[in-house]
């Protein structure tokens, strides 16, 4: 995982890391950002669709339309089975169901946790949602996980006067309670043993707090943290004939020295270059940083 406030780079890194794997392992770059920006920085079409950007590497951006409409599929003649065994609904409380705020961060976990079980990637690099919306969307996962136990004891005290649906798969909803929520465990697990992240800020107040509390926050949930990256550092000598960039980087280096203190990991300085960050040199560039190996030269015109 990539995370960190919006705008301060993450996913100009998930890039980078995706082609520095993608070297010599299979790779699956997954942006869930809702300003993602994947089709223009491999100048290719994403059609709701895994899209294949050269050998090693595929990609995808997700949308919160892509999202519910998986969800749909594959969740949602199950949860009409649950909701009318207990109520008099048609089908059109799916369409209600689909409004409900972090629906689709939730079921972006459920794709995560499939393309890891198809084994079809060696590695995926998941450039997330900003700061708020990941920390949301794993504090609902734990959130869901208790209220499907509720769920389960508040079923079984009905039961008595309800009569028992069976649907098309002969599963009670009972039984579909206990499957999501093994679900759901297995959504946990995938965090706590087969997740690292990345946490990048920009030298600033706003963006160094929060990804500070973010790192407290997923070290709690038992996400290993890989590191901080500071982007868009000014360095030095670029400021040597400039007593406005001189200040600007003061400032920038209180920051960093915040970050330091307050982190237990390693950290990564990524400068403020004149180049655009996206293009193949400076990709490549990035990844050196990161990964201390130079990159073979790659195209994705």
């Amino acid at each position: 995982m990539f995370t960190g406030k919006g705008g301060v780079g993450k996913t100009t890194m998930s890039v980078a890391t995706a082609l520095h794997l993608a070297r010599e392992r299979s790779v699956l770059l997954l942006s869930t950002d809702p300003s993602g920006s994947l089709s223009s920085i491999f100048n290719k079409a994403f059609h709701d669709t895994v899209v294949s950007i050269e050998r090693n590497l595929d990609a995808i951006e997700l949308t919160r339309p892509i999202i519910l409409n998986l969800w749909r599929e594959k969740f949602g003649e199950d949860v009409y089975r649950v909701i009318s065994s207990l109520l008099p609904v048609d089908r059109g409380i799916l369409d209600y169901i689909e409004g409900v705020p972090a629906l689709d961060e939730e079921f972006m976990l459920d794709y995560v946790l499939e393309a890891k079980r198809l084994k079809n990637y060696d590695h995926i690099i998941w450039d997330t949602a900003p700061t708020s919306s990941t920390l949301n969307l794993l504090n609902i996962q734990n959130l869901f996980y208790s209220h499907l136990g509720e769920a389960q004891k508040l079923y079984l005290k009905m039961r008595g006067v309800l009569s028992r649906l069976k649907g098309g798969s002969g599963e009670e909803p009972l039984e579909l309670i206990a499957r999501w929520r093994k679900l759901t465990e297995d959504i946990l697990g995938m965090l706590s043993r087969d997740t690292s992240t990345w946490i990048v800020a920009n030298p600033e107040r706003l963006p160094v707090e929060q990804a500070l509390s973010i790192g407290k926050s997923l070290s709690g949930f038992g996400v290993e943290i890989k590191g901080y990256i500071l982007n868009r550092i000014f360095s030095e000598d670029v400021c040597a004939e400039s007593e406005f960039l001189r200040k600007k980087r003061e400032h920038q280096i209180q920051w960093r020295d915040r970050l330091i203190a307050g982190a237990d990991h390693k950290l990564k300085i990524i400068h403020e270059i004149q180049e655009d960050a996206t293009t193949r040199d400076m990709l490549v560039t990035i990844a050196h940083i990161l990964y201390g190996q130079p990159q073979r030269d790659l195209n994705f015109s």
